[in-house]
């Protein structure tokens, strides 16, 4: 904390330092040049800036400018979200966008301008359609890609959990999307003052700093050009600020994982598999797999690497589909812990239980602690934790799930020293509550400590 302190006041005075050195070079160049008319001094500026600063025009100016460029802004942020959104889901609309996106961004701000001074009545609404029109395809772009990139794999736990698809969108989908649609609005914000303010300059708007930039030139008053230059800048750069902060306060709460509404489990129910095959491509992995997993017991997966033990395991949970024979599941709902672990990265280990868990925070870290964890590793986010550590987050995360029958747990104790193993072992037994749990695992042991039945798959399998 204290080193976070002194680096970001290292920030400060390196900055502050770096803008004395500009104004000192501006000054300089300013009494090297000798005439106000191709370069002001920066003092004059000042003077000047703080002469208009005291009058009411300046900020009326201020705000009409402010108010439409803004409006822009927003509505290119709303649009771009929507678009990107459509596009994810269909391929027609992400076909016919692509063309718009790409023309928007190639055509030279002056093009538009111009075309709009033809189109709109108004010319006080040019600034509002102008910054759209440019912070348009940069939102939709970035959005677009963070939709695209949310993890498949956090999409698949999200589908065996059953997670309402707003907790889909909130905690899986929205970390995705949050860090491109940030860095699409801060170079928004910056452009879309750019850009606004260059249409008012064309358009002369009536009212808006462009005419006074305008006025400004036509005057000859380069103290009072560059007067206002500064106050685009400063207003461009207390608005991104100011939205950006706003947004991370938001984006905070939002990441915030809440407990769930609790789910209660019903009785579990067989799972019986009749001649199960399934492959990939010309690959066969089950073969005419004829099994049935008792009710309330635990089952022990065995047999060689590549025989289809995780394989099994996804056409039980019904995120594979076998291609012969028939899996009936009951009315079980299913958790899982998979080879990997699966894990929101930016929440810590109590959060990523409260993702499928109702229960209370001092319950959970109960559960975390008797499989090892201590209160401040379980308050970490997980992509600051061990392998082992983050093994033991995704155990506890499917047997403390709610609502849930049966327990899918692939190769759960793999990578855990001795220690670690026994207590995930010992923990799998006091929390199982009468629920159907199959395991895979290569180690024998593992099932006399559970005190499992073992399915020797290759047994079971008709081979050809």
């Amino acid at each position: 904390m204290m080193r976070s302190i002194m680096e970001h006041k290292k920030k400060i005075i390196i900055n502050t330092l770096a803008v004395c050195f500009w104004l000192l070079l501006w000054q300089a160049a300013s009494a090297c040049i000798g005439s106000e008319l191709l370069l002001v001094s920066p003092i004059k500026v000042l003077i000047t800036l703080a002469h208009l600063i005291l009058t009411r025009e300046f900020w009326a100016t201020v705000l009409f400018s402010s108010v439409r460029i803004l409006s822009g802004f927003l509505l290119a942020v709303a649009a771009g979200v929507v678009l990107a959104a459509l596009a994810a889901a269909s391929g027609v609309v992400r076909a016919l966008l692509r063309p718009l996106m790409v023309t928007v961004k190639s055509i030279p701000v002056a093009s538009f301008i111009i075309l709009a001074l033809l189109w709109l009545r108004n010319a006080g609404n040019l600034a509002v359609f102008i910054s759209f029109l440019m912070v348009l395809p940069i939102i939709y772009t970035n959005t677009l890609t963070g939709i695209r990139q949310t993890d498949c794999a956090l999409l698949e736990l999200a589908k065996l959990y059953e997670l309402p698809a707003w907790r889909t969108i909130r905690y899986i989908r929205l970390p995705s999307v949050f860090p491109p649609f940030r860095a699409a609005c801060a170079v928004g914000l910056g452009l879309c003052w750019k850009s606004g303010v260059a249409a008012e300059v064309i358009g002369i708007t009536s009212g808006s700093i462009g005419e006074k930039l305008y006025d400004a030139k036509l005057l000859f008053s380069t103290a009072e050009l560059l007067a206002w230059t500064v106050v685009i800048v400063l207003l461009s750069l207390c608005f991104e600020k100011l939205f950006l902060f706003v947004l991370d306060r938001v984006g905070q709460y939002l990441l915030h994982v809440s407990a769930p509404t609790c789910k209660t489990s019903a009785k579990p129910s067989e799972i019986r598999l009749e001649n199960v095959s399934k492959g990939f491509g010309a690959s066969p992995v089950l073969r005419q797999l004829t099994f049935t997993f008792p009710a309330g017991k635990i089952a022990c997966v065995m047999g060689p690497s590549g025989l289809g033990k995780t394989t099994l395991l996804r056409v039980i949970a019904g995120l594979l589909v076998a291609e012969e024979g028939s899996v009936d599941r009951g009315n079980n709902h299913f958790s899982a812990a998979f080879q990997e672990e699966r894990l929101l990265e930016y929440a810590d280990a109590v959060e990523n239980v409260h993702l499928v868990c109702s229960k209370s925070e001092s319950f959970i870290l109960q559960a975390l602690a008797q499989l090892g964890l201590t209160k401040e590793e379980s308050g970490r986010p997980v992509s600051e934790l061990s392998g082992g550590q983050r093994r033991r987050v995704a155990l506890a995360r499917a047997m403390l799930a709610d609502g849930v029958e049966t327990v899918l747990l692939d190769e759960p104790f793999k990578g855990l020293d001795e220690e670690a193993h026994l207590r995930a072992i010992q923990f799998v037994k006091e929390r199982q509550a009468d629920r159907t749990i199959v395991v895979v695992t290569h180690d024998e042991q593992d099932a006399t400590r559970l005190g499992a039945y073992i399915l020797e798959l290759e047994k079971a399998e008709k081979r050809v």
